[in-house]
Formats: structure tokens, C-alpha cells, sequence
């Protein structure tokens, strides 16, 4: 009888046991369903997020490309007489072309940007960079946009011209103020003028250069925003549809490449300023440096 029991005991025991099993085994599998469906609707979250990308790449290349072929299809054709209309057109030419070279660039560095953002990995060398004459450079280049919505950009002399360069991946940072100063363009009342202007701290040894204009006012919530990867406020997506949400992430990404800062202030009169400090030489020795000579004659 006793051994009965025990047999009965011994029994109830395990089919406790295997019951304490398949009821983990049952919450092992509901908490791996819901870590695959979580995965799964990441995965689909990329995909739309790839397929729009790849939209907004084909639409903001394909529309500057549009309008530079249109024109030279007119000087070609000699639909154009005057002087001043040919001269008009090609500065719309130069302005597309501005705009399609920018877009390339700014798709072209995501990935990098994306996989790693650290200095080394760049592969580019640091060099002396006068930041009073790549403004000037700068904004000669995009002024045939500006011009188009009768927007005039103006780097003022000082005190910028008396700061040191600072040494920086100079097409990187290149980069971040074409970024800056394009949506400078692209958001400004008409009329209006963009004014560039900096200096240089001794206390800290950095150069600031400020990049101000009149548009759209940044709501003081949304400020903090505009760095996020494709983040466009609503006041942005009604004056220019067809922008991306890229060039002030890829601007802050290549900045913290530089160990610098991007911040930006807005006002509710519409006077919006980003400004850009770098470090004259805090990063000498963090990867290759290009002798002076060696960029001596480049922009």
C-alpha cells in the first residue's frame, strides 16, 4: 500500500513538473512570437522608410536635372535672344546644377555617416581651414538661388576674418554649411537678406560662425527637432514640399565627427539662426593632417 502511494506521489510530481514545463515552454513561445513580430514590423519600417528615401532621392534629383535640361534645350534651340535672358538662364543653370551636386553629396554621405561617425573612419585628413574664406565660397555658390527668390546672402569681414583656420575635414565641413545655407535659401521670406557672421573665442580657442536669416519661425518645441533624422515641422513641409529631413542630421552628425557643437535659435518674428562653434586645434593628432602646401590653392 505504501508503495502505492508513493508511486501515486512520484506520479503527481512529475506531471506537475511537466505541466510547470509546458506552461514555460508556452510563455517562452508567446514572448518569442511577440519578439518576432516586433522584428518584423521593424524590418517593415525600414523597407517603407527605404522606399520613401528612394522617392525623395529620385524627385530632388530628377527636378533640378529637369530644369537644367529645359534650359540648354532653349540656348541650343537660340529660343533665347538677349543677353540679359541668356545671362538669367544661366544663372538658373549654375543654381540647378548647385542644388543637384548638394543632393548627390548629402546622399552620398548617409551611409557613411550612418555605419560609423567617428573621425578615424573617415579616411580624410584634417587640414587648416579658413572659415571666413569657405563662407565667402559658399555663398557665392548658392547667391543664383538665392537670387531666384530674391534672397541676398552676405558674409560679413569681421571679426570673422581675423580667426585662425581650424583644422577639420574641410569637405565635411564644407558640407555642413552648404547644408545650413541652402535651407537658409530655401526658407527665407523673399526680400530678405541671410547674414553670415563669426569669431573667435581665446578662452576656449574656437571659431563660432552664425548663419542667420528672416522665414518660418522654428516653434521653440520643435527646435531640438531639427536635427532628427528626416524631421521637417509642419510650417517647413507647406513652403518646400519636396525637402528630405537630412541635411541638418547629416550637419550634426559630421559636427559631433568634429567634437564641435550645431545649435540653433528662432525667434517668433521669423529670425532663425544656426550656429556652429568648432575647436582651432582640438583635434590635432586624431587622424591624418594635410600639410598646409598641400591645400594651399584648393577652396
Amino acid at each position: 500500500m505504501s508503495s502505492n502511494n508513493n508511486n501515486e506521489s512520484t506520479d503527481k510530481f512529475a506531471s506537475k513538473d511537466i505541466q510547470n514545463k509546458l506552461l514555460q515552454l508556452s510563455e517562452e513561445n508567446i514572448l518569442l512570437k511577440n519578439t518576432v513580430k516586433t522584428m518584423q514590423d521593424q524590418v517593415d519600417k525600414i523597407k517603407r522608410e527605404q522606399v520613401i528615401y528612394l522617392q525623395n532621392v529620385s524627385h530632388q534629383l530628377v527636378a533640378p536635372l529637369n530644369a537644367m535640361k529645359w534650359h540648354i534645350e532653349n540656348l541650343t534651340a537660340g529660343r533665347i535672344k538677349t543677353s540679359d535672358r541668356i545671362q538669367k538662364v544661366l544663372r538658373s543653370l549654375y543654381s540647378q546644377a548647385t542644388i543637384a551636386v548638394h543632393l548627390a553629396k548629402n546622399f552620398a554621405l548617409m551611409s557613411n555617416l550612418e555605419a560609423d561617425i567617428t573621425l578615424s573612419a573617415q579616411r580624410e585628413p584634417l587640414e587648416l581651414v579658413d572659415l571666413k574664406r569657405l563662407m565667402v565660397n559658399l555663398a557665392d555658390d548658392f547667391q543664383p538661388l538665392g537670387w531666384e527668390k530674391r534672397v541676398h546672402i552676405v558674409v560679413d569681414d569681421y571679426p570673422l576674418s581675423d580667426s585662425p583656420p581650424v583644422l577639420a575635414i574641410k569637405n565635411l565641413i564644407s558640407q555642413v554649411f552648404s547644408n545650413i545655407i541652402e535651407n537658409a535659401v530655401k526658407y527665407s521670406t523673399p526680400d530678405t537678406e541671410i547674414d553670415i557672421f563669426g569669431q573667435y573665442n581665446p578662452n576656449d580657442d574656437t571659431v563660432s560662425v552664425n548663419v542667420a536669416n528672416y522665414g518660418i519661425p522654428l516653434p521653440t518645441e520643435e527646435i531640438g527637432r531639427v536635427f532628427e533624422r528626416g524631421y521637417r515641422s509642419e510650417n517647413a513641409k507647406n513652403v518646400y514640399p519636396a525637402g528630405t529631413g537630412f541635411g541638418l542630421y547629416i550637419a550634426d552628425k559630421i559636427i559631433a565627427i568634429h567634437e564641435g557643437k550645431i545649435t540653433a535659435h528662432s525667434d517668433k518674428g521669423g529670425l532663425t539662426i544656426f550656429q556652429v562653434k568648432l575647436s582651432v586645434k582640438g583635434l590635432q593628432g586624431k587622424t591624418i593632417q594635410r600639410d598646409a602646401k598641400d591645400s594651399s590653392n584648393r577652396r
